[in-house]
């Protein structure tokens, strides 16, 4: 049998758990490659200030272990939420911040994965910049992502389907790869339209050992700027 789970349950759940800010997306009908339960429930995690000090130059390595971090940290708190509203009779299934499994892909664009921008866009709790990157008014770009799909009927949040960008190019001029093409994005746009992938995962092979993850865009954010002065 049910039983009843609140809003506050589910905030203070994952907030003990190192959730920053989480929002709930309509997923009937499906949104694309997600599971076919009606709610997907958006949760982003926020980096510590410090790891992204230096960044703005490139790469350094107490971002990519922040980064690390917070990966584990949604995923428990993924994990977390799971187990608790199946507990309480529903239904879930939990896409992790980064999945091990598809360490090895080659095309990113073309790997069959849930995009948790999708839901939190969805959710209302932001929209894509111009490199691509989700940006939340509240955490600006300094975040990772995952997402728990549920049956459990939450009322959900008014969708973000226009970039609020507007002429900033910050990210686009600081991105070493040249990889944003100063768009305004939209939802349902290609991706190539917006942002060009290939010229991103070229410059990221130059990292290997801090994981291929960069970070130069998220430390050029305006959204950004606030927690790292």
């Amino acid at each position: 049998m049910r039983q009843p789970v609140e809003l506050p349950e589910i905030d203070s759940l994952l907030r003990s758990n190192g959730v920053s800010h989480w929002g709930v997306a309509n997923n009937d009908p499906p949104l694309p490659l997600a599971p076919r339960l009606s709610r997907a429930i958006s949760m982003l995690a926020s980096f510590d200030p410090a790891a992204l000090k230096g960044v703005e130059n490139g790469p350094t390595e107490a971002y990519f272990a922040d980064y690390q971090r917070l990966n584990t940290t949604l995923n428990t708190a993924a994990a977390a939420l799971a187990r608790h509203l199946e507990h309480s009779g529903y239904r879930t299934v939990p896409v992790e911040a980064t999945l091990e499994e598809y360490d090895s892909v080659e095309d990113w664009g073309d790997a069959g994965v849930f995009a948790h921008k999708t839901a939190a866009t969805q959710a209302g709790i932001g929209w894509i910049g111009k490199t691509a990157l989700f940006v939340s008014p509240v955490l600006g770009p300094k975040l990772r992502l995952a997402t728990v799909f549920t049956d459990l009927d939450l009322p959900p949040g008014t969708p973000l389907t226009v970039g609020q960008c507007a002429r900033c190019r910050r990210c686009v001029d600081a991105c070493p790869a040249g990889a944003g093409r100063d768009v305004q994005w939209r939802a349902g746009m290609a991706r190539d339209l917006l942002y060009d992938e290939k010229a991103c995962e070229r410059h990221l092979d130059n990292f290997p050992e801090l994981g291929g993850v960069c970070g130069v865009c998220v430390a050029a954010c305006p959204f950004a700027r606030p927690q790292l002065s």
